[in-house]
This record gives structure tokens, C-alpha cells and sequence, in this order.
């Protein structure tokens, strides 16, 4: 099966081959995660056998996995109608990227006061390993974009946890940015991958600088370039639909 998104063509079952057994209802769950991220189009239906099949697993894990990628805004399970890529709402998209903009530039303002060693050796050890999952991908940095969205994760939610307040810090993770981020950016060219992975070296360049002014600046600058980035993609994917 294959499915047209813009000009080009992508295989609906390349990530869909046969589970490990060890730790398997992770592996399901990822596997399942990084395919309908890269195939998937809002509100396709999933084939539960054909995922049996491709993935010689019984229903079980792959129920629990669909039932964890519901929770986090993948997928939505309709009684006696099947299961389907969740729909993004762009107003609302764009509406929840403002928000964490304005938390995390609040944040950038007061942060060095909180921060501690062990707070910034997190952050270099979040640094080396991008840079070492970008190193790895050579061109084929598809291949490591759900292991660096997840880096990309725990940066912006450790800047938050620092500087913000507990009532902040539960309304940012309700955004579910990360999620939509998850879900779109498997669609990016290789210069708006490289230009993402370049704006979190500045971040943490700033973090280290303990500048306000500066991670206030590269913050801004980041935020509002993936906000455009996704809503662009975003809209692509919505005329195919």
C-alpha cells in the first residue's frame, strides 16, 4: 500500500515488520508510534488483522499499545467503528504553540537562579546525545526522528520544571505540543530538520552562557519557527485528507 502526500510517495508498511519478543509490549507501542507518525494521515482507519499479520503479534499488545497512543492524542478508538489516526485541529494547534511560548520565555527570564549541577549536567547529556543521533543518521535522519523528538521532550519540559510553578508546569504538558510535534514533523525536509536541530544547540548554548537575554532570544526564534513549520505541514497534510 502506498499513500501521496504532496509530491512524494511513501510505503504505508515499511515500518511494519515482525516484533522481538523481549519487552514486547514496548516494541509494539513504538513500532506503532513511529509508523502512523510517518505514513499516516489524519483520520485513516487502522486494520487491526493487518497488524496482526505485519507484525506476527496477537491482538493483545497491539490493543494496549492503541490504547496508550490514544491516551497521548494518536489515535482514537470509536466503539463498533474502529480505530483512527487522530484529527489535529490547526487553530488549536497554533493557539496551544503560543501558549507554551509564553511559559517558556517566562521561564528563560528567571531560570539561573534555579538551576543546579545536576540540572546542567542534564542538559549537556541531552546536547551529546542529539548530537550523536544526528551524527549516526548521516542523511537518513528519519531513522532517528522519534529518539530525537523524545530528547527534544524532556529539554523543553526540564526548562519548564526549573523555572516554572507546579500549576505551569500541568498546564504546558495539557498543550500536548510534543505529541502534534511527534506526528508531523516525519514529514519535514532534511534542511528544516537540520535547521531544528540547530536552534536546540543554541538553546543550550544560552543555557550555559546564563544569559536571560540570549535563551530568551533562541528560544523565541525556535518556537516560532516550529510553530510555522508545523502549521505549513500541517496544512499540506490536511489537503490530502
Amino acid at each position: 500500500m502506498e499513500l501521496q502526500i504532496g509530491y512524494r510517495v511513501l510505503d504505508k508498511t515499511n515500518l511494519l515488520k515482525p516484533i522481538e519478543t523481549t519487552n514486547l509490549n514496548e516494541s509494539v507501542y513504538r513500532v506503532l508510534r513511529q509508523w502512523i507518525t510517518a505514513n499516516l494521515n489524519p483520520g485513516q482507519r487502522l486494520n487491526l488483522t493487518e497488524l496482526e499479520t505485519h507484525l506476527q503479534v496477537s491482538r493483545t499488545p497491539i490493543k494496549m499499545a492503541l490504547k496508550q497512543l490514544e491516551l497521548e492524542g494518536f489515535v482514537e478508538i470509536q466503539a463498533r467503528r474502529g480505530t483512527f489516526v487522530a484529527p489535529i485541529d490547526l487553530d488549536m494547534l497554533d493557539g496551544n504553540f503560543k501558549i507554551r511560548s509564553s511559559f517558556e520565555l517566562y521561564v528563560a527570564l528567571c531560570i539561573f537562579k534555579y538551576l543546579t549541577d545536576e540540572d546542567y549536567a542534564f542538559f549537556d547529556d541531552i546536547r551529546f546525545q542529539m548530537n550523536q543521533l544526528v551524527a549516526s543518521a548521516n542523511s537518513n535522519w528519519q531513522s532517528i526522528i522519534i529518539d530525537y523528538l523524545d530528547l527534544d521532550q524532556q529539554l523543553h519540559e526540564r526548562l519548564v520544571q526549573c523555572g516554572g510553578p507546579e500549576r505551569m508546569i500541568q498546564l504546558y504538558t495539557q498543550t500536548n505540543i510534543h505529541t502534534q510535534m511527534t506526528r508531523i514533523v516525519p514529514h519535514y525536509e532534511l534542511h528544516e530538520f537540520q535547521s531544528m536541530h540547530r536552534e536546540h544547540l543554541e538553546i543550550l548554548a544560552s543555557i550555559f552562557d546564563q544569559s536571560p537575554e540570549t535563551l530568551s532570544a533562541s528560544l523565541l526564534n525556535h518556537l516560532e519557527s516550529a510553530r510555522h513549520r508545523a502549521l505549513n505541514h500541517m496544512s499540506e497534510l490536511k489537503a490530502f485528507d
